[in-house]
């Protein structure tokens, strides 16, 4: 028995450029290193963040690259609470390395993708980064004490503004909702009952 020979579908043309899986344990393993390096350091623990970010990369299914997201987010706590590029870098990159750890999870390991495959994920992730990141310099700027030790936002001010904070939440997640919405429609003719 002759098989027939595997043809290529007609419209794979349109599905777009095909990327290897491979290429996102190598950018969680680029991203890891170099957040390594932004937080520790030429020092020991950058050697573990070194290793950390290889082994995960190569072994996705131990997850350890939630445990280089501890291990980079403990780093963190050597250092003063100020606001640095060092900080909202990292605070980036930890979020981008739960991504790439995800796909990495998923994807098998010599299969290739359509490049669209990201698009949903970075998008994601972009929206989330935004008010992040904006969050982030407005608890800094107005939570981490300057120099001389002067803080600009006191308890009770924190208590006030996580007030409004939580108060215009709940707003939010109990207002009302237009997407589900629709006009009573007539039942046999007749008008709906108010």
């Amino acid at each position: 028995m002759k098989l027939p020979r595997a043809m290529r579908p007609p419209d794979l043309h349109f599905a777009g450029t095909p990327v290897p899986a491979v290429a996102v344990r190598a950018v969680f393993t680029v991203a890891g290193v170099l957040l390594s390096l932004v937080d520790y350091g030429p020092s020991g623990w950058l050697a573990v963040g070194i290793v950390l970010s290889v082994w995960a990369a190569c072994s996705p299914q131990y997850l350890l690259g939630w445990v280089l997201v501890l291990f980079l987010a403990a780093g963190r706590l050597a250092h003063p609470a100020e606001l640095n590029w060092q900080f909202l870098v990292l605070l980036l990159g930890l979020h981008l390395l739960h991504v790439l750890a995800m796909l990495a999870l998923e994807l098998p390991l010599r299969s290739w993708v359509q490049a669209r495959v990201f698009v949903a994920p970075m998008r994601r992730f972009l929206v989330a980064q935004v008010p992040t990141q904006l969050l982030a310099v407005v608890a800094l700027l107005l939570l981490a004490p300057s120099k001389d030790g002067h803080r600009p936002l006191t308890v009770a001010g924190f208590a006030v503004v996580g007030t409004l904070a939580l108060a215009g939440l709940a707003l939010l997640l109990t207002g009302p909702r237009v997407e589900g919405r629709h006009p009573p429609s007539k039942v046999n003719g007749a008008a709906p009952r108010n």
